[in-house]
Protein backbone atom coordinates (compact mmCIF):
# COMPACT_ATOMS: atom_id res chain seq x y z
CA UNK A 1 0.00 0.00 0.00
CA UNK A 2 1.66 2.93 -1.34
CA UNK A 3 -0.35 5.47 1.43
CA UNK A 4 1.10 3.29 4.67
CA UNK A 5 3.14 5.59 6.86
CA UNK A 6 3.97 2.85 9.45
CA UNK A 7 4.92 -0.71 9.32
CA UNK A 8 5.68 -2.41 12.80
CA UNK A 9 6.19 -6.49 12.46
CA UNK A 10 7.15 -8.73 14.87
CA UNK A 11 7.16 -6.71 18.31
CA UNK A 12 7.97 -8.45 21.15
CA UNK A 13 8.27 -7.18 24.30
CA UNK A 14 8.62 -8.95 28.00
CA UNK A 15 9.25 -7.39 31.51
CA UNK A 16 11.40 -10.86 33.13
CA UNK A 17 9.08 -13.75 33.19
CA UNK A 18 5.81 -12.03 31.70
CA UNK A 19 5.43 -11.67 28.09
CA UNK A 20 3.42 -8.72 27.20
CA UNK A 21 3.29 -8.10 23.52
CA UNK A 22 3.49 -11.42 21.23
CA UNK A 23 4.51 -10.43 17.83
CA UNK A 24 2.59 -7.58 16.83
CA UNK A 25 2.32 -6.83 13.12
CA UNK A 26 0.65 -3.54 12.19
CA UNK A 27 0.05 -1.05 9.48
CA UNK A 28 -1.15 2.31 9.71
CA UNK A 29 -2.21 4.76 6.71
CA UNK A 30 -1.41 8.12 6.32
CA UNK A 31 -4.49 10.26 8.28
CA UNK A 32 -5.62 7.22 9.93
CA UNK A 33 -6.96 6.86 13.64
CA UNK A 34 -6.40 3.98 14.94
CA UNK A 35 -8.23 3.34 18.39
CA UNK A 36 -6.29 0.14 20.56
CA UNK A 37 -9.12 -1.24 22.57
CA UNK A 38 -8.51 -4.25 25.42
CA UNK A 39 -8.09 -4.67 28.60
CA UNK A 40 -5.62 -3.72 30.94
CA UNK A 41 -2.63 -5.50 31.24
CA UNK A 42 -3.30 -6.74 27.28
CA UNK A 43 -0.31 -4.54 25.51
CA UNK A 44 -1.72 -1.34 24.97
CA UNK A 45 0.38 1.34 26.42
CA UNK A 46 3.46 -0.59 25.77
CA UNK A 47 2.85 -1.19 22.29
CA UNK A 48 3.15 2.58 22.03
CA UNK A 49 5.73 3.52 24.23
CA UNK A 50 8.06 1.09 22.26
CA UNK A 51 6.71 2.84 19.00
CA UNK A 52 7.99 6.21 20.77
CA UNK A 53 11.28 3.81 22.06
CA UNK A 54 10.47 5.06 25.89
CA UNK A 55 10.66 0.96 26.33
CA UNK A 56 13.27 -1.16 23.89
CA UNK A 57 11.45 -3.75 22.11
CA UNK A 58 13.36 -7.21 22.96
CA UNK A 59 12.93 -7.59 18.69
CA UNK A 60 11.10 -6.11 16.06
CA UNK A 61 11.75 -4.01 13.08
CA UNK A 62 9.66 -0.53 12.02
CA UNK A 63 9.14 1.93 9.57
CA UNK A 64 7.81 4.93 9.75
CA UNK A 65 8.09 7.00 6.16
CA UNK A 66 11.36 6.75 5.32
CA UNK A 67 12.88 5.71 8.48
CA UNK A 68 13.30 2.01 9.28
CA UNK A 69 14.96 0.54 12.24
CA UNK A 70 15.37 -2.49 14.65
CA UNK A 71 13.87 -1.98 17.71
CA UNK A 72 15.81 -3.71 19.52
CA UNK A 73 19.11 -2.80 18.19
CA UNK A 74 18.70 0.82 17.56
CA UNK A 75 21.22 2.96 18.75
CA UNK A 76 21.22 6.59 20.11
CA UNK A 77 20.89 8.22 17.17
CA UNK A 78 18.16 6.22 15.28
CA UNK A 79 16.01 6.11 18.59
CA UNK A 80 16.53 10.56 18.31
CA UNK A 81 15.58 10.10 14.76
CA UNK A 82 12.11 8.10 15.50
CA UNK A 83 11.07 10.14 18.01
CA UNK A 84 10.91 13.20 15.28
CA UNK A 85 8.52 11.00 14.19
CA UNK A 86 6.09 9.94 16.88
CA UNK A 87 4.91 11.82 19.66
CA UNK A 88 3.17 10.66 22.84
CA UNK A 89 0.82 11.81 24.55
CA UNK A 90 0.52 10.41 28.48
CA UNK A 91 -2.42 10.13 30.89
CA UNK A 92 -0.74 11.69 33.54
CA UNK A 93 0.23 14.45 31.65
CA UNK A 94 4.08 14.33 32.92
CA UNK A 95 4.69 18.46 32.32
CA UNK A 96 7.83 19.85 33.75
CA UNK A 97 6.14 21.32 37.30
CA UNK A 98 8.69 24.31 37.10
CA UNK A 99 8.53 25.42 34.08
CA UNK A 100 5.33 27.56 32.79
CA UNK A 101 2.98 26.35 30.15
CA UNK A 102 5.24 27.93 27.30
CA UNK A 103 8.22 26.00 28.50
CA UNK A 104 6.67 23.09 28.34
CA UNK A 105 5.69 23.09 25.10
CA UNK A 106 9.27 24.92 23.97
CA UNK A 107 11.50 22.28 25.76
CA UNK A 108 11.68 19.50 23.24
CA UNK A 109 11.95 22.13 20.13
CA UNK A 110 14.85 23.72 21.50
CA UNK A 111 16.65 20.56 23.96
CA UNK A 112 15.62 17.98 21.56
CA UNK A 113 15.78 19.27 17.98
CA UNK A 114 18.04 22.25 18.33
CA UNK A 115 15.23 24.74 17.64
CA UNK A 116 16.37 28.28 17.60
CA UNK A 117 14.20 29.81 20.77
CA UNK A 118 12.30 32.22 19.12
CA UNK A 119 10.92 29.90 16.33
CA UNK A 120 10.21 27.42 18.85
CA UNK A 121 8.00 29.74 21.14
CA UNK A 122 6.67 31.00 18.08
CA UNK A 123 5.46 27.11 17.15
CA UNK A 124 4.62 26.41 20.88
CA UNK A 125 2.09 29.27 20.72
CA UNK A 126 0.51 28.42 17.58
CA UNK A 127 0.14 24.87 19.32
CA UNK A 128 -1.55 26.28 22.16
CA UNK A 129 -3.42 28.34 19.99
CA UNK A 130 -5.00 25.21 18.27
CA UNK A 131 -5.93 23.83 21.65
CA UNK A 132 -7.23 26.85 23.56
CA UNK A 133 -4.24 27.69 25.73
CA UNK A 134 -2.49 30.72 24.22
CA UNK A 135 -3.72 32.78 27.32
CA UNK A 136 -2.58 31.02 29.60
CA UNK A 137 1.28 30.56 28.06
CA UNK A 138 2.89 31.92 31.72
CA UNK A 139 1.14 29.67 34.00
CA UNK A 140 2.28 26.59 35.78
CA UNK A 141 0.86 23.15 35.82
CA UNK A 142 -0.20 23.39 39.32
CA UNK A 143 -2.35 26.63 38.57
CA UNK A 144 -4.22 24.41 35.49
CA UNK A 145 -7.18 21.85 35.96
CA UNK A 146 -6.66 18.30 34.20
CA UNK A 147 -8.61 19.23 31.52
CA UNK A 148 -6.16 22.20 30.99
CA UNK A 149 -2.58 19.97 31.84
CA UNK A 150 -4.03 17.70 29.17
CA UNK A 151 -4.83 20.50 26.76
CA UNK A 152 -0.84 21.66 27.15
CA UNK A 153 0.62 17.92 26.50
CA UNK A 154 -1.30 17.81 23.19
CA UNK A 155 0.08 20.94 22.38
CA UNK A 156 3.25 19.98 23.44
CA UNK A 157 2.83 16.77 20.90
CA UNK A 158 1.37 19.04 18.37
CA UNK A 159 4.59 21.76 18.69
CA UNK A 160 6.59 18.71 17.24
CA UNK A 161 4.96 18.53 13.91
CA UNK A 162 5.18 14.39 14.57
CA UNK A 163 4.53 11.93 11.65
CA UNK A 164 2.40 9.98 14.20
CA UNK A 165 0.98 11.08 17.40
CA UNK A 166 0.59 8.38 20.14
CA UNK A 167 -1.87 8.73 22.76
CA UNK A 168 -2.09 6.99 26.06
CA UNK A 169 -5.27 6.76 27.80
CA UNK A 170 -5.44 10.66 27.59
CA UNK A 171 -8.94 11.20 29.52
CA UNK A 172 -8.03 8.22 32.00
CA UNK A 173 -6.44 10.91 34.57
CA UNK A 174 -9.71 13.53 34.68
CA UNK A 175 -12.20 14.50 36.06
CA UNK A 176 -15.42 13.09 34.30
CA UNK A 177 -16.88 17.04 33.61
CA UNK A 178 -13.50 17.20 31.62
CA UNK A 179 -13.20 14.49 29.56
CA UNK A 180 -15.60 15.42 26.90
CA UNK A 181 -13.97 18.53 25.92
CA UNK A 182 -10.34 16.57 25.56
CA UNK A 183 -12.12 13.99 23.58
CA UNK A 184 -13.60 16.71 21.14
CA UNK A 185 -9.96 18.56 21.00
CA UNK A 186 -8.42 15.11 20.01
CA UNK A 187 -11.33 14.37 17.46
CA UNK A 188 -10.60 17.86 15.72
CA UNK A 189 -6.70 17.19 15.72
CA UNK A 190 -7.50 13.76 13.76
CA UNK A 191 -9.00 15.09 10.73
CA UNK A 192 -5.20 16.39 9.89
CA UNK A 193 -3.30 13.93 11.71
CA UNK A 194 -2.34 10.54 11.79
CA UNK A 195 -3.46 8.65 15.62
CA UNK A 196 -2.70 5.76 17.22
CA UNK A 197 -5.16 6.09 20.49
CA UNK A 198 -5.41 3.22 23.66
CA UNK A 199 -8.37 4.29 25.43
CA UNK A 200 -11.15 2.62 27.42
CA UNK A 201 -14.19 5.05 25.86
CA UNK A 202 -15.97 2.84 23.88
CA UNK A 203 -18.24 5.63 22.05
CA UNK A 204 -15.70 8.23 21.88
CA UNK A 205 -13.37 4.98 19.51
CA UNK A 206 -17.04 4.27 17.53
CA UNK A 207 -16.57 7.61 16.60
CA UNK A 208 -13.52 9.29 15.64
CA UNK A 209 -11.41 5.89 14.52
CA UNK A 210 -11.15 4.61 11.05
CA UNK A 211 -9.78 0.91 12.59
CA UNK A 212 -10.77 -0.40 15.76
CA UNK A 213 -8.18 -2.67 16.88
CA UNK A 214 -8.53 -5.36 20.24
CA UNK A 215 -5.83 -6.87 22.24
CA UNK A 216 -5.48 -9.66 24.66
CA UNK A 217 -3.09 -11.37 25.99
CA UNK A 218 -0.15 -9.57 24.04
CA UNK A 219 -1.94 -10.05 20.65
CA UNK A 220 -4.55 -8.74 18.35
CA UNK A 221 -7.52 -10.67 18.60
CA UNK A 222 -9.37 -8.88 15.86
CA UNK A 223 -9.31 -5.41 14.24
CA UNK A 224 -11.76 -3.74 11.70
CA UNK A 225 -13.80 -0.37 11.08
CA UNK A 226 -15.63 0.64 14.23
CA UNK A 227 -19.45 -0.58 12.83
CA UNK A 228 -17.56 -4.37 12.27
CA UNK A 229 -15.76 -4.43 15.55
CA UNK A 230 -18.89 -3.58 17.97
CA UNK A 231 -21.79 -4.57 15.61
CA UNK A 232 -19.85 -7.65 14.36
CA UNK A 233 -17.20 -8.62 16.17
CA UNK A 234 -16.10 -12.15 14.94
CA UNK A 235 -14.14 -13.56 17.88
CA UNK A 236 -15.39 -14.73 21.48
CA UNK A 237 -13.08 -12.76 23.18
CA UNK A 238 -14.04 -9.34 21.79
CA UNK A 239 -17.87 -10.19 21.98
CA UNK A 240 -17.30 -10.56 25.97
CA UNK A 241 -14.77 -7.50 25.96
CA UNK A 242 -17.63 -5.19 24.36
CA UNK A 243 -21.01 -6.59 25.74
CA UNK A 244 -20.88 -3.30 28.21
CA UNK A 245 -20.98 -1.59 25.82
CA UNK A 246 -23.17 -2.97 23.01
CA UNK A 247 -25.61 -4.37 25.27
CA UNK A 248 -27.99 -1.11 24.94
CA UNK A 249 -27.60 -0.88 21.20
CA UNK A 250 -29.90 -1.30 18.92
CA UNK A 251 -28.62 -3.28 15.41
CA UNK A 252 -29.70 -0.10 13.35
CA UNK A 253 -26.73 1.97 15.48
CA UNK A 254 -23.94 0.19 13.77
CA UNK A 255 -25.14 0.44 10.32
Amino acid sequence: MSDVLLELHGLRKSFGKSVILRGIDLDVRQGETVALLGPSGSGKTTLLRCLNALEKADAGRLRIEDLALDLHRARKKETLALRRKSAMVFQNYDLFLNKTVLQNVTEGLVIARNVPKEIAEKTALEALAQVGMAERRDARPHELSGGQQQRVGIARALALQPSVLLFDEPTSALDPERVQEILDLIKSVAVHSTLLIVTHEMAFAYEVADRVIFMDGGEIVEQGAPKEIFGHPQQERTRTFLARFTQDKTPEYFI
